[in-house]
């Protein structure tokens, strides 16, 4: 992952359980270094030894030679955007020489050091995946645990610059597409259900007037010092199953009582998609997710959940910029403006995927 080049092969584009609803699991471990103050506090000098350790640390790690350790004044503005469209940073993270990223090569774990705590570690899996991405981060911090001293307490665990951190450390997310949900509008219903609780719920790649784009919500666990680990697996594992369920129930009511509207919505996406020559982000993520639902309906059939869950990620603005970049792409000459560069070739990244795809109408 140098600044000019991006993981390649990733782990959204492989197969998870319960794909059709759940597109993603991310478990992510906070932990902080006993004999340092916070990041937001810390003196340069001492973060740049809070890296050295962390970096250290990870040499002794399991298939250490496929992470790649970087500074964050190593990676150019695109592969840091790069980086926050899959998650494994948040924008605006900075650039400080202090602050560094640890990344497998696939993508399945990703570290981060000195931005808001001194280590955070996630776990990436495709699908409804608590239990197998619980266990990743669980193994790595074991590890950890050998070579570095973390901050904790008695009674009360880990301790977190954000007081909601302390205790396990551990916060668990998924993704879900919840097109069911939002037409049968009861989508805000659920939401404050969730939220009463204790769960939080947002709109994962932004909103639009409509609510969130594409309908896409990230569901994650409350405080970190709401129960031990396991209970806190068991409680998403549950909670993400009950909403799945939810959400399928609600797309068998839509097919049933409003097939000619349903039609509409994803044959007018479908068409769109195969045929448009300029495609705008925010667009294209209603259109995919649109498309997803009717492939779950029997509506579209010749492609895959997991194709869909990883045009999501090729058409985010860094990714289309990598690719022009590189030269790979010929994109016609009366397209000039950048940002037409950008959304011409999101629309050819969309219409490769659904050309080989060999996506097709069905109607019963």
């Amino acid at each position: 992952m140098s600044s000019h080049n991006p993981p390649t092969e990733a782990w959204y584009t492989r197969q998870g359980p319960d794909s059709d609803t759940v597109l993603s699991t991310r478990t992510r471990l906070i932990r902080n270094l006993g004999g340092f103050v916070f990041p937001g506090k810390i003196k340069s000098d001492d973060a740049e030894r809070v890296l050295s350790l962390v970096f250290d640390a990870f040499n002794h790690i399991h298939d250490t030679e496929e992470y790649q350790k970087v500074r964050m004044s190593a990676l150019d503005a695109r592969g840091r955007s790069i980086l926050a469209e899959r998650g494994v940073i948040e924008p605006g993270s900075g650039n400080e020489p202090w602050k560094g990223v640890i990344v497998r090569n696939d993508g399945t774990l990703a570290a981060t050091i000195n931005i808001e705590d001194h280590l955070r570690v996630a776990s990436f899996a495709p699908g409804l995946s608590v239990f197998a991405s619980s266990s990743a981060v669980n193994e790595i911090d074991s590890i950890l645990q050998k070579k570095l001293q973390f901050s904790a307490l008695p009674g009360i665990g880990y301790l977190a610059q954000d007081i909601h951190n302390t205790g396990s450390g551990m916060k668990i997310s998924v993704l879900c597409s919840l097109q069911g949900l939002f037409l049968n509008e009861i989508l805000d219903r659920v939401i404050r259900e969730y939220l009463a609780q204790g769960f939080s719920i947002r709109g994962y790649f932004g909103t639009s007037q409509n609510g969130s784009l594409g309908c896409l919500y990230q569901l994650s666990g409350g405080s970190c010092s709401s129960g031990d680990i396991q209970s806190q697996i068991s409680r998403m594992e549950q909670a993400a199953g009950k909403l799945a369920v939810l959400e399928r129930r609600c797309r068998a009511d839509l097919i049933e009582t409003r097939k000619t509207e349903i039609e509409d919505i994803v044959f007018r996406a479908l068409a769109i998609a195969k045929y448009a020559r300029y495609i705008g982000r925010d667009e294209a993520i209603n259109l995919i997710e649109q498309i997803r639902l009717g492939l779950n309906l029997d509506l579209v059939t010749g492609i895959e959940n997991i194709e869909l869950t990883a045009l999501l990620y090729r058409i985010q603005t860094a990714h289309l910029s990598f690719v022009i970049s590189s030269g790979s792409i010929i994109i016609e000459e009366d397209v000039r403006q950048e940002e037409q560069k950008l959304d011409r070739l999101r629309a050819m990244v969309i219409q490769e995927v659904l050309k080989y795809a060999d996506i097709q109408e069905k109607r019963n």
